[in-house]
């Protein structure tokens, strides 16, 4: 049974002291946190939410969450005192925040077993309640009446109303208002607050006759909207819970609102209150590293079976992605959401790559639910691979061949993706010595002679852009001023034969089992070579007039099949 403390604050209060998964994994927590959870689809993230409602108010084990425990501070004194200032009294009955519960019960529960008084203490805003949460509510007397519901305590207090008002018209540019003459219902209106008259009040006659004809109401707007102002209310209004638990904060949402959802929960997170958000969205996750609270906790969980495996992202690496401009602006954070991430060198490669793997040919089975992202170069790679791999995402990386010119960017590579660098190097080491020694390049005198020969064709008279196919020329020559660049163009074949290529296929073999694959063609343009082009205009030709299915591409079809079918 869990402990009550009686240590005297404000008001009583219930948190979650740790969370234990069905893998064992435990996560301490405190009760200010902000709690993310992420994962791919059907991961357990809501099921984990409404698990935890389950807790507060029984103790029975659950499936995703097997274990908790639920803390309670102050005294059972305060907790009536908590009550009658935020219930309706009836009688000896406790009637608001969800309940009606008989005082004297009330004793047995908050020395026990929660039962309906957790109700009180924890709130679930569930993603089928989003667009309803935001309704007009009943009216109550405003001098006998308790404030029980979020749109009650905005008509009670001006100053949040026209917060929430300013957090809504960020989101859609539009008001938020809450319109005080409706009797018997106090509805949301949308629109453009008119400006009060110096003889006016809120409750003036003609003041709310100019409102009327400025906005609609809230209800007849679109989902989004309905869905942003229901988590608003839910979050920053309500006052009993000191656990609020909010589902998928992103359904109905653009983008932009999503990401403006996560920084307002951030930023306007009532100190006490312990918030669990499960989410799909790298937007809402994203808005939230933005403001970057110290006490933000995100926990991945992913599905093995029956068994829920839940990883913690420690500080450094939510530091990480907090300021890596590439974490930051590209979709590397959507790996948390999917069930594998592959890392490409360029959007480009990733485009490509796709393409491959949508075929049924490669993938087999089920649609793979995989997300590719770009690293915008080789350099980059390990840190976005150490990031995800530190939540347990299964990542593969596809890197040209002249990985093995930078032994030190290789070397943090295959550590982002656990691989044994001792084995690894042993072999890559002679394999760079033996690739600079041995392969051909042009050496300085003759990149200048060449180049110099391409210049003449463009004639000292010509005026004008610059010839592309002589650009092609000197591109072409540069390519054979350095053994990598040669390399690059011609793949594996240009690797000396002998104890050297062998090298390289066991090199080629142990990066691939540590998730690092090292394209044997040289670079993604090796895959079809009859398309003369580079980049991304290379990749727009071969999608647009080749047939992934042809026999000319049947080597990128092996390529990708192996590195799918290794983890699958």
């Amino acid at each position: 049974m869990d402990q009550v403390s009686t240590e005297q604050t404000n008001r009583p209060r219930v948190a979650v002291e740790y969370l234990t998964f069905s893998d064992g994994t435990r996560i301490d927590l405190s009760p200010n946190d902000i709690v993310v959870i992420v994962g791919p689809n059907n991961a357990g993230k809501s099921a984990a939410l409404r698990e935890l409602k389950n807790y507060v108010i029984s103790e029975k084990g659950q499936k995703v969450v097997t274990s908790t425990s639920i803390v309670r501070t102050g005294t059972i004194s305060e907790v009536h005192r908590f009550l009658q200032a935020n219930c309706k009294t009836i009688g000896n009955d406790y009637h608001g925040g969800g309940i009606g519960i008989r005082d004297t019960i009330v004793d047995h529960c908050w020395s026990r077993e929660l039962g309906f008084l957790g109700n009180v203490f924890c709130y679930l805003v569930a993603t089928e309640d989003r667009i309803t949460g935001s309704n007009p509510s009943r009216g109550i007397p405003l001098l006998e009446g308790v404030p029980t519901e979020p749109i009650h305590f905005l008509y009670l207090n001006v100053d949040l109303e026209e917060k929430i008002s300013r957090l809504f018209e960020q989101a859609f540019g539009e008001d938020l208002v809450l319109y005080r003459m409706g009797g018997s219902e106090w509805p949301l209106l949308v629109g453009q607050r008119p400006t009060r008259q110096p003889d006016e009040d809120r409750l003036a006659v003609s003041y709310n006759e100019r409102l009327l004809e400025a906005t609609v109401s809230l209800t007849s707007q679109g989902d989004g909207m309905r869905s942003f102002a229901t988590v608003m209310l839910n979050t920053m209004v309500r006052v009993m819970p000191s656990i609020i638990l909010l589902d998928e904060p992103e359904a109905f949402l653009h983008p932009p609102q999503a990401r403006l959802v996560g920084e307002f929960l951030a930023k306007e997170h009532r100190e006490g209150t312990q918030l669990f958000i499960a989410t799909h969205s790298q937007d809402v996750l994203q808005g939230l590293l933005n403001v970057a609270p110290t006490n933000l906790k995100i926990i991945r969980i992913q599905r093995d079976g029956t068994v829920n495996k839940a990883k913690l992202l420690d500080k450094t690496h939510t530091e990480a992605i907090r300021t890596d401009s590439v974490m930051k602006y590209t979709s590397v954070l959507s790996g948390l959401f999917h069930s594998r991430v592959i890392i490409c060198e360029s959007d480009c490669d990733c485009m490509f790559y796709n393409g491959i793997l949508d075929l049924a040919e490669v993938h087999g089975g089920l649609y793979p639910d995989v997300l590719f992202t770009q690293a915008a170069g080789k350099h980059r790679m390990a840190s976005l691979a150490e990031t995800l791999v530190s939540l347990d995402v299964d990542v593969d990386v596809i890197a040209d061949i002249d990985v093995l010119n930078d032994l030190a960017v290789f070397e943090r590579l295959v550590k982002s993706l656990n691989g044994n660098w001792n084995s690894i190097s042993a072999l890559a080491k002679p394999l760079k010595d033996t690739i600079e020694k041995r392969m051909f390049w042009l050496d300085c005198r003759v990149v200048v002679r060449e180049i110099g020969e391409i210049l003449k064709g463009a004639g000292n008279e010509q005026t004008g852009s610059f010839p592309s196919a002589l650009g092609e020329g000197i591109k072409a020559i540069l390519r054979k001023a350095s053994p990598w660049d040669a390399l690059k163009e011609a793949g594996r074949t240009a690797i000396p034969a002998g104890e050297s290529t062998q090298q390289f296929d066991r090199l080629h073999e142990l990066c691939s089992q540590c998730g690092l694959w090292i394209v044997p063609v040289g670079e993604v343009e090796g895959f079809c070579k009859s398309v003369g082009k580079h980049g991304p205009k290379w990749v727009q030709a071969v999608l647009e007039t080749k047939d992934l299915a042809s026999s000319e591409l049947s080597e990128a079809r092996q390529f990708m099949k192996k590195l799918w079918n290794t983890k699958t």
